[in-house]
């Protein structure tokens, strides 16, 4: 499995450890060491990347008008 491990801060006890951060389940929650409380890590709360579109193709040129 592939990932990293990560500084990350309880937002209940502020205290700081580093925790495995899978890269294929991003939404994982993290349980501090510490007191015990489970929260999302930064990467969870970000919004899914918008997938690429391609470039507008050119307009057609506008036909004349008749007189």
């Amino acid at each position: 499995m592939k990932g990293t491990q990560k500084r990350m801060e309880c937002p209940k006890c502020g205290k700081a450890f580093f925790a495995w951060r899978p890269d294929d389940l991003p939404g994982a929650l993290v349980k501090c060491y510490f007191c015990g409380n489970q929260f999302e890590d930064e990467a969870a709360r970000r919004k899914p990347a918008a997938p690429a579109t391609p470039p507008a193709a050119p307009a057609a040129p506008a036909e004349p008008a008749a007189n």
